[in-house]
C-alpha cells in the first residue's frame, strides 16, 4: 500500500464502491460517461478522463466526476473530493445564492419587442 493510500481510511461498506470505481477506470474507454444524478436540470456523471501529456507533467487515465446542465456538454470535472468541497461551498455562500435569485428576477422580464407595419 503507498503513502497516499494509507492516508485515506476507507470504511468497510466503501471497499465495494472502491471495487467497482477501479472495474470502471480499467473497463471504460476515454471520454465514456456514466450517469450518476440528476437533479432539475443538473447531472452529475462520472467520466473517464484520458491520459494528458504536457511539457511539465504526464497526468495518467482517472475518473472523474462531471457537473453539468442537462441541455449542454460542458461543464465542470472534478476530480478531487478536495475540489469537490470547494465548489460546494461556494454555490451555498449568501452573496451566490442571492445573486441567482437576482437573475431570476432579471431574466424573467418580458423583452418586448415591436415590428412596424
Amino acid at each position: 500500500m503507498s503513502k497516499e493510500e494509507e492516508r485515506y481510511e476507507y470504511p468497510k461498506e466503501s471497499e465495494e464502491l472502491l471495487k467497482k470505481l477501479e472495474e470502471l477506470a480499467n473497463t471504460m474507454k476515454d471520454w465514456e460517461r456514466k450517469p450518476l444524478v440528476k437533479v432539475g436540470r443538473a447531472i452529475v456523471e462520472l467520466i473517464k478522463l484520458p491520459k494528458r501529456e504536457t511539457s511539465k507533467r504526464l497526468e495518467p487515465e482517472r475518473l472523474a466526476l462531471h457537473i453539468r446542465l442537462e441541455d449542454s456538454f460542458k461543464g465542470i470535472f472534478v476530480v478531487e473530493s478536495g475540489e469537490f468541497q470547494d465548489i460546494v461551498e461556494a454555490l451555498k455562500t449568501k452573496i451566490v445564492t442571492e445573486v441567482a435569485k437576482a437573475l431570476d428576477a432579471i431574466n424573467r422580464k418580458k423583452r418586448v419587442i415591436e415590428y412596424g407595419l
